[in-house]
């Protein structure tokens, strides 16, 4: 009863899917979808009105007397002519139609599947290999899903075309429609085939898609420095090359397999063939040669037509492995989790928006987390409460756990145990999307976005990205004013070589992604996950002075806590309050004077490195 289940939510699940893609055709081109549509039809009788024409005329030379009239011949003619016209200019104007609509909804594709992968609430299906494969085969896909309704429709027009030939056939003689049975053996391979193509495919996902990584690193520039003077560019490329080698050989064993098994099933259809001719053999000692040319010419389409069939129900089913994935993509955007997961506690209603004030401040209570496919959790019960408009610290040593807390305030990751709330509110009863907008920071791996200067400090507030004053603001307030003023068209400069701008600086790609994130305003969470490491102890103790100011005014407007995360205990101090971790847990937290008053971790800490400088 579950198998039943489960095989009639797919069939609704695909029928959905390609409702989905006919309206994204008819959205791309309304004329072209009719058009397709229309030359389909042609085909589907085309090719039996030639078949059945020639069947005519040759049964009408046989009965009308030589040097008779052949006025007779003017309709069969006719039609034969026509036929073969209509379908051939039928089939190549589909053909032609169909690719620029495949394209159009490809591209809209490609846009839905980002769209998902940028909307999941997490951050989780970038970090799961098992997860990234899936949206890896659903991006690398989109063009075979792009292409599932000329597919679909491509195998029904052929099926139509075999059942209208088998027809005429069984109007020579019932026995023939034995031919018909002689395809099945080759629809079936093709099936398996095909099944057999999709296990690979999702089998060898991950290899492909290591492959592919190996392939951008060896091109990318960033990288380019460390892999020359490492000598490890040859090597890199020979794994690239063993993986690509051992995805294709399991590919080609498959294609191997598959060939041979067709190569029987169409030896099949020959032997069926070669029997319907002897059967038709006493209609041509009865002086009915129309029969054997009919059943010669439905032979000889019989054996396209079934090759096409095969051919577009292997790309049908291809687009239908992608659309598993699709959905599956789809469905966790909106989710937020695995379809047969777990429902995250407070689901069940609808998600509030984000306060605009912070009154209370946010508070931890009991989180564990625990990466997936680990045994041991990052995190365990951690309960701490972070006050509306203070600056808390985060202290502890590399693998503590500190960006993990901050991933789970911003909502990037969902505790796996406890909760966390926003002025008592659970964070995730808040809808994802406004709380993000409530969020602003760096984090210590930014993005280096290789796009006009503007456009690179706006996009940290999409609402302000043509304001000019604001990305100003947010330029000085980050202290690269002297930056940006020194560049060829300041504002304008288009940044990163690889699309011919300037080349800056880690240093000062750094100062641009600060920039970015402080073009929020009116913030509910500010979060500095060691963003100045590029910099030299005094520019970071600068910096991080305007970022006290910068956080008091976000205090002051909305309440705004601001997390601050350095290895840099002169930064440190300038929070209202500290929280130190080890183990997987708060171990110390209070002021940078309190702590250092009490000889604990943070006491010993503080020591080591003040020890370092002096030295």
């Amino acid at each position: 009863m579950i198998r039943r289940r489960s095989v009639v939510s797919d069939i609704k699940q695909n029928v959905a899917l390609v409702r989905h893609l006919i309206a994204l055709a008819w959205r791309a081109g309304r004329g072209a979808t009719l058009a397709a549509a229309a030359m389909h039809l042609v085909v589907v009788f085309g090719s039996a009105g030639v078949a059945q024409s020639q069947r005519w005329v040759i049964d009408g030379l046989r009965a009308h007397p030589r040097g008779g009239s052949l006025t007779w011949l003017l309709i069969p003619a006719a039609v034969a002519a026509f036929a073969q016209a209509a379908s051939t200019i039928a089939t190549r104007v589909a053909a032609n139609v169909a690719v620029g609509l495949i394209q159009r909804v490809d591209v809209e594709l490609s846009e839905e599947i980002l769209g998902y992968a940028a909307r999941v609430p997490t951050i989780e299906h970038l970090e799961r290999a098992d997860y990234l494969d899936r949206v890896y085969l659903a991006e690398k896909g989109s063009g075979a899903l792009a292409s599932l309704i000329r597919s679909l429709t491509a195998t029904v027009v052929c099926a139509l075309m075999l059942a209208l030939s088998l027809w005429l056939l069984a109007l020579v003689h019932p026995a023939l429609l034995l031919l018909g049975l002689t395809t099945v053996p080759v629809l079936l391979v093709a099936g398996r085939t095909r099944e057999a193509l999709r296990r690979v495919h999702d089998e060898t996902a991950e290899a492909s898609r290591l492959e592919s990584e190996l392939t951008n690193l060896l091109l990318d520039s960033g990288a380019a420095k460390e892999i020359w003077i490492s000598g490890s560019g040859a090597t890199l490329s020979a794994r690239a090359d063993r993986l690509w080698a051992g995805v294709t050989a399991e590919h080609h064993r498959v294609l191997v397999r598959g060939a041979a098994l067709e190569a029987a099933a169409w030896l099949c259809y020959v032997l069926g063939l070669a029997g319907a001719l002897a059967l038709v053999a006493h209609e041509v000692s009865a002086g009915r040669i129309g029969a054997l040319v009919l059943v010669v010419s439905l032979s000889a389409q019989l054996r396209w037509q079934l090759a096409a069939l095969r051919e577009n129900y292997g790309q049908a089913a291809e687009a239908g492995r992608v659309g598993r994935h699709y959905r599956w993509l789809r469905d966790y955007a909106r989710d937020g989790s695995m379809p047969d997961a777990a429902p995250v506690p407070g689901s069940g209603q609808a998600p509030r928006q984000a306060p605009e004030h912070l009154a209370d401040g946010i508070t931890l209570e009991g989180v564990s987390f625990a990466y997936p496919g680990a045994d041991v959790p990052v995190l365990r019960s951690v309960s701490a409460h972070l006050p509306a408009g203070s600056v808390v610290g985060l202290v502890g040593i590399n693998g503590a756990g500190k960006s993990t807390m901050v991933k789970l305030l911003t909502g990037l990751y969902r505790p796996s145990s406890g909760r966390i709330l926003v002025d008592g509110t659970p964070l995730v009863g808040i809808e994802t999307g406004s709380w993000a907008a409530a969020s602003c920071g760096v984090f210590q791996d930014f993005a280096r976005l290789h796009l006009l200067v503007r456009e690179t400090v706006g996009v940290g507030d999409l609402s302000a990205i043509e304001d000019t004053a604001a990305i100003s603001r947010a330029v000085v307030a980050a202290g690269a004013a002297d930056l940006v003023s020194g560049l060829p068209n300041g504002l304008d400069t288009r940044l990163g070589t690889l699309f011919g701008g300037v080349d800056v600086s880690g240093g000062q790609w750094q100062r641009l992604a600060l920039a970015r994130g402080m073009m929020r305003t009116a913030p509910l969470l500010v979060i500095l996950d060691e963003p100045t490491a590029a910099l030299d102890p005094q520019a970071e103790h600068d910096l991080f002075e305007y970022f006290a100011r910068h956080a008091r005014q976000a205090a002051a407007r909305t309440g705004a806590v601001t997390v601050l995360v350095s290895h840099r205990f002169s930064t440190v101090s300038m929070a209202d309050h500290v929280i130190v971790i080890a183990d997987g847990g708060v171990v110390e937290s209070g002021s940078h004077r309190e702590l250092l008053a009490s000889g604990g971790r943070y006491a010993e800490l503080y020591a080591t490195q003040a020890k370092a400088y002096e030295a």
